[in-house]
C-alpha cells in the first residue's frame, strides 16, 4: 500500500517529468509558515535555501533540523539538516544535507553556503550544491548547480532580495533527462515596528508560470513566541500556511501546516534549532 500511494503521488505531480527532481529544495520551519515569502527577509540559518546573503547576519553558531511527510503520503517524506556560523571576516557559512523521496526514487543533496557583506546596505551570497537521484531499476546520478542571492537594506525598515536558484541549469540522467528547478525570485519585506513583518515576492522558474507570495510573522511574545501566515498562488493553485514558533534558552521548536492543494492533504511539518 505504501508504494502505492508513492506510485499515485509521484505520477499525480504536474512538473514535466514523472517527478521533477529536487523539485522540494526550499525547505524551513520558518519560511513555510510565510509560504515561502522569505527572499526578502532571510536573517537566520534558512537563509541557506532561500538567500544565502542572509548568511552575513547571523551572529552566532545556528543548527536546525527539519522534518516532512509530503501532503500526507506514507513513506514520501524530507528530512533536510544545516548547520552554519558567522565569521567577523568571512561573513557566514553554513552545510546543508538533505534527502527526499520514498522507496522508489530518493533525492540527496548536500549544500556549501557562503553569504558576506559588500558594504553597510548590501550583502551577496553563493551556494555550491551537490545533487543525487537515485530510482529503483535505473541506479543513480550526480550533479552539481549553483545559486546567488544578493539582500539590500533599504528605505528605513524596507529589505529587498534576490535569489537565483541552479542557475547553472544542471540535469541529471542519460536515457531519461531530469532538468532540475531553476528560477528566480525577488522578494521586499517591511518592518513597521519591533515585533510585525511583512514579506511579499514574485518568482518565476523555467517552464512555469510566475508564483506570487505573501507572508507574515507576529511576535506574540518578544523573542519567545511567533506566529506566521502566509499564501502563495500560482495559476490556478493557491496554497496557503500557517506556523509557529517558541524560542527559550537557545532551543528553537517550529511547527506549519501547508494546505490548499484540492486532491491532495495539507503537509504537517517540524522543526528543531539550536542557537549558541
Amino acid at each position: 500500500m505504501k508504494k502505492i500511494l508513492s506510485i499515485v503521488f509521484i505520477l499525480s505531480l504536474p512538473l514535466g517529468t514523472a517527478r521533477a527532481a529536487f523539485e522540494d529544495w526550499q525547505v524551513g520551519i520558518r519560511p513555510v509558515g510565510m509560504s515561502g515569502a522569505y527572499t526578502a527577509v532571510a536573517d537566520d540559518i534558512d537563509a541557506v535555501r532561500w538567500n544565502p546573503a542572509g548568511l552575513s547576519q547571523i551572529d552566532s553558531w545556528q543548527a536546525t533540523v527539519f522534518a516532512k511527510r509530503l501532503w500526507g503520503v506514507a513513506g514520501l517524506t524530507n528530512q533536510t539538516a544545516t548547520i552554519g556560523r558567522r565569521f567577523v571576516k568571512w561573513g557566514g557559512v553554513a552545510i546543508s544535507a538533505q534527502q527526499v523521496g520514498c522507496d522508489l526514487e530518493t533525492d540527496q543533496a548536500v549544500t556549501l553556503s557562503h553569504g558576506f557583506d559588500l558594504n553597510s546596505q548590501l550583502a551577496f551570497g553563493y551556494n555550491f550544491n551537490f545533487y543525487r537521484l537515485w530510482q529503483e531499476g535505473f541506479g543513480s546520478a550526480m550533479t552539481t548547480g549553483i545559486d546567488i542571492g544578493l539582500l539590500a537594506k533599504v528605505y528605513r525598515s524596507w529589505r529587498i532580495g534576490c535569489f537565483g536558484h541552479n542557475m547553472n541549469h544542471p540535469s541529471l540522467g542519460t536515457l531519461y533527462q531530469y532538468d532540475l528547478p531553476s528560477g528566480v525570485n525577488i522578494g521586499v519585506s517591511y518592518i513597521p515596528f519591533s515585533g510585525v513583518l511583512a514579506s511579499i515576492e514574485a518568482g518565476k522558474d523555467a517552464g512555469r508560470i510566475t508564483r506570487y507570495k505573501i507572508g507574515s510573522e507576529y511576535e506574540l511574545l518578544q523573542g519567545k513566541l511567533a506566529l506566521r501566515a502566509g499564501i502563495m498562488n500560482e495559476g490556478q493553485l493557491t496554497l496557503y500556511s500557517v506556523g509557529m514558533g517558541v524560542r527559550t534558552r537557545g532551543i528553537l521548536v517550529g511547527y506549519a501546516f501547508e494546505g490548499g492543494h484540492q486532491a491532495l492533504s495539507g503537509t504537517h511539518q517540524f522543526g528543531l534549532g539550536y542557537k549558541w
